[in-house]
């Protein structure tokens, strides 16, 4: 719960006004049972970010003293203009309007998340200890399933599919994507509460194995090379880091030597490059394969419509015209699917030069107060922020669509995390 009493001198806040009161202890419980629903559903979690916004947005119209928001209003106006004018540009405006309801909602989000968090620096070690607890309930959930062939919610894990599990997510074979967008941000927790370098790594140690058994290829490869940058940020031996990378190497070695991981790690992933005949893959090159065509498609879609894109969530409708037929892939039939599979690719696509100009630059932003603020400081907190910059917004990697209430939730939960930890919480490194 927040710490009424520093908001009430932070904002000279009314104590007899009981509407505020109300107000302030319901924003802090639906803002956490957000990432409690990113499990239970995708309506529940709309539905808890919805009624987060409409009472967030209630208390700042009641609220006389007005929050103060650190924020370029010139170009906040610009991006608001840019979405409007997408949505009129659109090639379907109908499912545009969807996208453009569905990024404002988010948007809302992350600055009420933003005050939240800025208004008391307690509820938000809350929330990271909330987001670590929801972490290991479901890893031991998908270990269960792992070992035991079904989880506690009776979720059956099959080799279907490449032999991926799911956890407590049913038919949605993402609890390794949902394990790794979490990893370093639960981590952040042993950080703040300054535990011993035993925690952290143990703790990232064991989950990369678990991530790696959900046999998700991207998160996997992601949640490691997320994972070296990590090690190599957190320790200054060179004797101690190669001793962690040794460890990690010589599990992931021992995983892949199982045949179901080799094939799907491996052999599969050679297979969908061009380089080795699989019997998921075989193509000459990565171009060839349905993940190439949907990159090719979304170029292309790009290039008819440069400046604003083909419109919020119109890949999907787009890529079936005929038109996209001479893209230069084997796989141009297969080439339609309800994004590209990349998030900048997307971005090019659906919202064209002025959407990925926003976006990159609003990258370079975050970028830039990471170096100021984390790197040069040397503060604890900066092997977790890069790693989870890297993760979130590393360039060539396949990715779920940015613009799904999903995906979406964690990319604004990522940046909520990073620009709190630049402003809020100052703690130094100590080796």
């Amino acid at each position: 719960m927040l710490n009424i009493h520093y908001f009430k001198q932070y904002y000279n806040f009314n104590n007899k006004n009981y509407k505020f009161n109300q107000i302030l202890y319901f924003l802090p419980v639906f803002f956490s049972f957000s990432i409690v629903a990113t499990i239970i559903g995708t309506a529940v979690l709309n539905l808890s970010i919805i009624i987060f916004d409409i009472l967030f947005i209630t208390f700042y119209i009641l609220n006389k003293n007005r929050i103060i928001f650190n924020v370029n209003k010139k170009i906040l106006l610009s991006f608001l203009v840019f979405l409007i004018l997408n949505v009129f540009f659109s090639t379907n405006i109908e499912n545009s309007i969807y996208g453009f309801l569905g990024i404002i909602k988010n948007f809302i989000f992350f600055f009420g998340g933003y005050f939240l968090f800025k208004i008391d620096e307690s509820f938000f070690l809350k929330f990271i200890k909330l987001t670590l607890i929801v972490f290991i309930f479901v890893s031991a959930d998908t270990l269960l399933q792992y070992f035991f062939g079904k989880d506690i919610f009776g979720y059956i894990y099959t080799q279907a599919h490449g032999g991926r599990l799911s956890g407590p997510f049913g038919d949605e074979l993402i609890v390794g994507s949902f394990l790794s967008k979490i990893l370093f941000i639960s981590i952040i927790f042993f950080l703040n509460m300054h535990r011993s370098k035993i925690y952290d790594i143990f703790f990232l140690i064991i989950s990369i194995s678990i991530i790696f058994l959900t046999n998700e290829r991207s998160a996997a490869l992601m949640a490691f090379l997320s994972s070296l940058i990590y090690i190599f940020l957190r320790f200054k031996s060179l004797k101690t880091k190669l001793l962690y990378f040794s460890t990690i190497f010589l599990i992931i070695i021992g995983l892949l030597n199982i045949p179901n991981f080799k094939d799907k790690y491996i052999s599969s992933t050679l297979g969908q490059l061009g380089i080795k005949e699989s019997k998921w893959f075989n193509h000459d090159s990565f171009f060839d394969s349905q993940w190439g065509a949907h990159y090719l498609t979304s170029l292309s879609i790009f290039k008819n419509y440069p400046i604003f894109g083909s419109g919020l969530k119109t890949f999907r409708f787009e890529c079936q015209k005929n038109e996209y037929n001479n893209i230069n892939s084997d796989a141009a039939s297969a080439r339609c699917s309800t994004h590209p599979h990349n998030f900048y690719l997307e971005i090019l696509s659906d919202t064209g030069f002025m959407g990925i100009f926003f976006f990159v630059f609003l990258i370079f932003f975050i970028l830039k107060k990471i170096i100021q603020n984390f790197v040069l400081k040397k503060t604890i907190l900066y092997p977790s922020i890069i790693s989870l910059f890297f993760l979130f917004f590393w360039p060539i990697k396949t990715t779920g669509s940015i613009f799904s209430s999903w995906n979406g939730y964690f990319y604004i939960l990522a940046l909520l995390v990073i620009l709190t930890q630049i402003n809020f919480i100052k703690v130094k490194f100590n080796d």
